[in-house]
């Protein structure tokens, strides 16, 4: 498909995930239905958190669809949830967790293992006898192929039961776990294991990592009685000497352990006994994650009258460009193999996805895991995109495993080949973090410690690994971006062409002779291009998704970039791949050059494929490679733990070598049909299962234009190659010559080659970007309006776009005649109004993305009556329209007719009253508050606290967190005195909201925290209610933190608090609800107006807080969830690196108090007075410390808030 053939000869088995559970709905409005799409899917966990987390928001329908390339993943899962839909008082939760999770286990588990293995072997006969069964009104397969596999291994856990006391079962699953341990790969290292214990890891770090070691060495999390001595078939039919477990594969990294290490409440959801310390010192740990996982188990048992989980075992690719062939054609094959070594072709089930059938093609929800490490970032984006909803909530996840703690920015750059704006915006697709460089999930406990680690490792002169940093970026639709689908992009076909060109350049970068060099002068440089994740395929793939973005003329599009591709002399394998380009150009319906088709020959005397009396432009090679030409070069890539990327290579010695990198590759035995000189020839695979570890011949297949083929009949050499990287060249080189050939022979001898119309098993060519003309909204364009990316001719990149405004009207026709004066202004990130006089008439330049007017250039034809506006791409951190662009939230179409649903775009949506509740009087349970607080200020913003020029004083943004952290400091005792009761006051209009802050909860899927809260929005109309006028009096004489914001401030608290509402809702919006009726949201902007709804007035909880007459006060009140707001990495660096030394110097963890250990400014974080001398004190309170007054003063607009007499003058 489209990516290289990358074989592993060790394969691991990820049965368990090593990340935190997230719920899969985050970004939906709630009680609306949802269909999920996992790619990689993994285990169950976030299916199960999912389900935890819908508990109490109005009731919706989920279907989740999980794919997966290992059927053992697949079976595992199905097993596991089969117990849960006959109900959780049906078996122990204890059971299912040994069954799920340990690697071996008792008798007894051993038993309730088998019986339910009987009956899924029993009702899973066939597809129809499975959806009838009660399991498959829950569980449902795409295809019969998928229930075949996944019967099979069934089967093997049925016989290895009957097996468990046998000395072959037990030496065997030995040998496996040996062989893994050999495999084992990098330690495991304290940042990672920071995930899952987030935000709370410095109580946690060593029994956690003492979990990590017990249970990997043991198979179990504790001990249990009678014993477990019998290897789990869950896990040892998987194992084998090619397929090893990946390491740490500990249950408990998939679960929220912050509650293992804090203390909370005695009516906090989650609690654990005090129980939980007898045991291991990892025994909290255990129980908490017990804990959750019943309470998770519970939820998907309740909520599996309204859930359907969809499982297919498939390659990501494969899968997604099926959904996208049978989403747009009604078809139920791509043409396409469903994975390696596999020669099934993925064929899904008629009476799901037929024409007329129900299953789900498109989604509410792509998450991708970290596939992106392993097929590019960019061929999930050209796959897996078209299959959104075209709604402003569908949202696709992608998340990278990044080496190393440097260059974030450039890593998010070289996501998508060369310029990560540039191409996501030719294909219509936003990473909305990015824009809003803001996050409510936190990663800073991880970056903290590996920082301090890599720190510490330079330190001391030690080799130090590049540790693995987790990051997940957000994609969207971005026609949803600004509420108003703006019109697509147009762009002549060489503009085009030329950005193109350097995606090409940087996509097949390791081909260039300066990578070469790189790699030969550093080691480093051999791994990073040891495996690279596309070829020719995946390139035009990309040029056809963005040709069917962009308004333009695709063929010439081609034309002209396949000129300047065979023109470009950078890449040294250029010419080699030149004819396998020129045939997906043309397989994808792009451009087909005139040779392709023009020195196609029939001549029936030459026989074979010659005289067919039809000869495609692309037919297929099959090569059959002995045993013993495979296995040596298998064996010595198993013992150095590397994979191989191959290829298929066509060449005339001496002459021409032609290269094509889309090979698919099994074991078996080949069988033919039809005279080879027929075009009825096929050929057909008898897989053996043995793969690896059998003696079979290895049969790679791969499309080759005929008219390459009919060059040099007689002197052709095809051959199974490896691919010409680095790492190939440094371990086999020497071995097999240049180029790398595994295999070569004649292209006629007709033992070991084939030519056929078709691969192995397939029908037809496969099919790749279905979608790529669907009907989509955003592109239809705007008769008055249009937009045309302005480039830079440099570096290729997209730096601004050109908004045209068509002046259409009669009046602003004479305007423009009578040359009225046009001025320009921006009232949002997406929109700039061209203004005739003053105000006459006002014509909205709505763009894509976000983009600036500075610097912007007009052009007015007041004879052809448009005005164009230049205007650039608007720079993160840096550009002031997006200072207060933080959790933005649109409209979209509600349910019913007319009706509108608000939608948050990149906050997390969360059940708060599933979250645990931290003890605030509790102070070890809030100490780490400190430093967390502190960290939500990135690197450039903890220096603009040192900057002493007035003109690049803090943002509003900068002080909506000052904001933040004072809030979460106060309502928990940690600064000032404790209080609950904030006020956001104006020094005219004054308190212009109130806050009433219940609980302080753990969100430990996003491994932060949240203040459980309402906000009291004060409006005109409001303050003329006597009982609230009472109640106004009443809260004066409480204890109250007045926040003081100034008027851009006080309009940033209105943007939020929109998203603040509605990512933690448990109600419904009615069908007058006022964001409908007005049509925006917030509601109003304007002083005294109404912020938010209606709807969610009142909605909240028995008890919220202990404020007198709190019930007059509750009808005008919302609840809100406040979270810590987070820097994103791929704009900025989120950590100071100065708290980075501090941590590392004193030996502290993320988490510990930093200002504890060291007293420091609170503006600048200096340790040292402007003199020299020691840090002086606040003189009222005797607490907060400063380097000089000019800091004091800096602080004092947040210090104010918090500062309280000290006891010392009382006395």
């Amino acid at each position: 498909m489209l990516t290289p053939s990358l074989i592993a000869p060790i394969t691991p088995f990820y049965a368990i995930g090593n990340t935190p559970a997230i719920n899969l709905t985050r970004s939906l409005p709630q009680g609306l239905d949802a269909d999920v799409l996992l790619l990689g899917c993994g285990d169950v966990r976030h299916i199960l958190y999912t389900a935890y987390s819908e508990q109490g928001f109005p009731s919706r329908k989920l279907d989740v669809t999980c794919c997966d390339v290992q059927e053992h993943i697949v079976a595992r899962n199905v097993l596991l949830l089969s117990f849960l839909c006959e109900g959780h008082a049906t078996t122990p939760t204890e059971v299912l967790w040994n069954v799920y999770y340990h690697r071996y286990l008792n008798e007894s588990d051993m038993q309730v293992l088998h019986t339910q293995v009987r009956k899924l072997l029993d009702v899973s006969v066939s597809l129809q006898t499975w959806h009838s069964c009660p399991y498959g009104a829950v569980l449902r397969f795409c295809d019969q192929a998928t229930l075949d596999s996944v019967r099979a291994v069934w089967w093997q856990y049925d016989s290895a039961v009957s097996a468990k006391n046998t000395k072959l079962y037990q030496d065997k699953f030995r040998s496996a776990m040996k062989k893994t341990n050999e495999h084992k790969g990098e330690s495991f290292t304290v940042y990672t294991a920071a995930r899952s214990a987030a935000p709370a890891y410095t109580a946690l770090a060593s029994d956690l990592m003492d979990s990590v070691e017990n249970v990997w060495h043991k198979g179990v999390t504790d001990s249990s009685s009678p014993p477990a001595q019998h290897p789990n078939p869950v896990f040892a039919t998987a194992l084998s000497d090619s397929v090893t477990l990946a390491f740490p594969s500990n249950p408990l990294l998939s679960f929220h352990l912050a509650p293992a290490g804090l203390k909370l409440t005695d009516l906090s959801p989650l609690r654990p006994s005090p129980s939980a310390n007898a045991g291991p010192s990892y025994s909290k740990l255990v129980q908490i994650a017990k804990l959750q996982f019943t309470e998770w188990t519970k939820a998907f048992t309740k909520l599996s009258s309204s859930i359907v989980v969809r499982f297919v075992l498939a390659d990501c690719i494969a899968f997604c460009q099926t959904l996208q062939h049978s989403l747009g054609n009604g078809g139920t094959s791509a043409n396409c193999y469903r994975r390696q070594l596999d020669t099934r072709a993925l064929v899904l089930d008629d009476a799901s996805y037929g024409t007329a059938a129900g299953a789900p093609r498109q989604f509410d929800v792509i998450d991708t895991s970290n596939l992106a490490d392993h097929v590019g970032t960019l061929n999930l984006l050209v796959s897996a995109g078209p299959l959104l909803k075209d709604k402003p909530s569908s949202t696709l996840y992608t998340e990278i495993m990044a080496r190393g703690t440097e260059g974030e920015k450039e890593k998010f750059e070289s996501l998508l080949c060369g310029h990560t704006k540039t191409l996501s915006l030719l294909l219509g697709l936003a990473p909305i973090e990015f824009w809003t460089n803001a996050t409510a999930v936190s990663s800073v406990d991880e970056l903290v410690l590996a920082l301090s680690e890599v720190s510490e490792a330079a330190k001391s002169g030690k080799p130090g690994g590049q540790p693995n940093i987790q990051s997940r970026l957000a994609w969207k639709l971005d026609h949803h971006l600004c509420g108003t689908p703006p019109a697509a992009l147009s762009t002549d076909p060489r503009t085009l062409a030329s950005i193109l060109l350097r995606v090409y350049l940087d996509m097949f970068k390791h081909e260039s002779p300066s990578a070469l060099y790189a790699g030969l002068a550093s080691p480093s440089k051999v791994t990073s291009f040891a495996y690279p994740q596309y070829h020719r395929g995946s390139f035009v793939a990309v040029v056809k998704a963005v040709c069917s973005k962009v308004h333009t003329d695709a063929k010439e599009v081609a034309r002209q970039l396949t000129q300047m591709i065979n023109s470009d002399r950078t890449l040294m394998l250029g010419n080699n791949y030149a004819q396998g380009l020129a045939l997906e150009m043309s397989k994808y319906g792009l451009y087909s050059e005139p040779w392709l088709t023009g020195e196609i020959r029939r001549d029936p005397s030459k026989g074979t494929f010659c005289k067919w009396k039809e000869i495609p432009e692309a037919i297929a090679v099959t090569l059959v490679v002995p045993p013993s030409r495979w296995k040596p070069i298998f064996k010595a890539a198993a013992d150095k733990g590397i994979g191989l990327t191959m290829e298929g290579h066509l060449r005339s010695i001496g002459r021409w070598h032609n290269m094509y990198a889309d090979v698919h590759v099994t074991f078996g035995t080949v069988t033919t049909s039809g005279a080879r000189d027929s075009d009825t020839y096929a050929v057909r695979v008898q897989e053996d299962s043995s793969g690896w570890l059998g003696n079979s011949t290895l049969v790679a297949s791969f499309y080759a234009s005929a008219a390459a083929l009919q060059i040099d009949m007689q002197t052709s050499q095809v051959a199974l190659c490896l691919q010409s990287t680095l790492q190939n060249a440094k371990f086999f080189q020497a071995k097999l010559g240049a180029p790398m050939a595994i295999f070569e022979t004649a292209l006629d001898d007709s033992s070991h080659v084939h030519v056929t119309k078709h691969t192995p098993g397939q029908q037809g060519l496969p099919v790749v970007g279905s979608l790529s003309r669907r009907a989509d909204p955003a592109i239809v364009q705007p008769s008055d309006t249009t937009l045309t990316p302005q480039v830079d001719e440099t570096t290729g990149r997209i730096v601004g776009i050109t908004g045209r405004a068509n002046i259409v009207s009669d009046e602003g026709k004479r305007l423009l005649q009578e040359k009225v004066p046009i001025t320009l202004h921006q009232t949002s990130p997406f929109t700039i109004d061209i203004v005739f006089g003053e105000r006459i008439l006002v014509q909205t330049l709505t763009y894509r993305v976000p983009v600036t007017q500075e610097n912007s250039k007009t052009r007015i034809a007041r004879k052809s009556s448009y005005v164009e506006v230049v205007a650039n791409l608007a720079e993160p951190g840096v550009s002031n329209i997006l200072e207060d662009y933080i959790f933005p939230t649109v409209t979209d179409r509600g349910t019913s007719p007319g009706s509108t649903v608000p939608v948050t775009l990149n906050i997390p949506h969360l059940n708060l009253d599933s979250l645990p509740i931290i003890d605030a009087t509790d102070k070890k349970s809030t100490h780490f508050l400190t430093t967390f607080t502190y960290l939500t200020f990135s690197d450039r913003e903890c220096r603009q606290r040192q900057e002493t020029n007035p003109d690049l004083a803090p943002s509003v943004r900068y002080y909506f967190k000052e904001a933040l952290s004072s809030m979460l400091m106060i309502s928990t005792g940690m600064q000032g005195n404790q209080t609950g009761l904030f006020a956001i006051s104006h020094a005219k209009s004054g308190r212009n909201m109130l806050l009433f802050v219940s609980a302080l909860r753990l969100d430990g899927a996003n491994a932060s925290v949240v203040l459980d809260a309402a906000v009291i929005p004060m409006t005109s109309s409001m303050l003329k209610d006597d009982d609230l006028a009472s109640f106004l009096l009443i809260v004066r004489a409480l204890e109250i933190s007045d926040i003081e914001v100034d008027d851009a401030e006080l309009v940033l608290w209105k943007k939020l608090l929109p998203a603040l509402a509605e990512r933690c809702r448990t109600w419904s919006h009615v069908p007058g609800c006022e964001y409908s009726v007005q049509g925006t949201v917030p509601v109003s902007l304007e002083p005294g107006g109404q912020v938010l709804c209606s709807c969610g007035q009142g909605k909240l909880p028995d008890n919220f807080v202990g404020v007198p007459d709190w019930e007059v006060a509750a009808r005008y009140a919302t609840r809100i969830a406040i979270s810590p707001t987070f820097a994103v990495p791929f704009v900025e660096d989120v950590v100071d690196r100065a708290l980075t030394k501090g941590i590392r110097d004193k030996g502290a963890a993320a988490g510990a108090s930093v200002s504890k250990e060291v007293a420091t400014c609170r503006t600048c974080g200096g340790t040292k007075g402007s003199d020299g001398g020691a840090l002086k004190k606040c003189m009222r309170c005797l607490e907060a410390r400063y380097c000089s007054g000019e800091c004091q003063k800096k602080d004092w607009r947040r210090h104010r808030a918090e500062c309280k007499e000290a006891g010392a003058y009382a006395a």
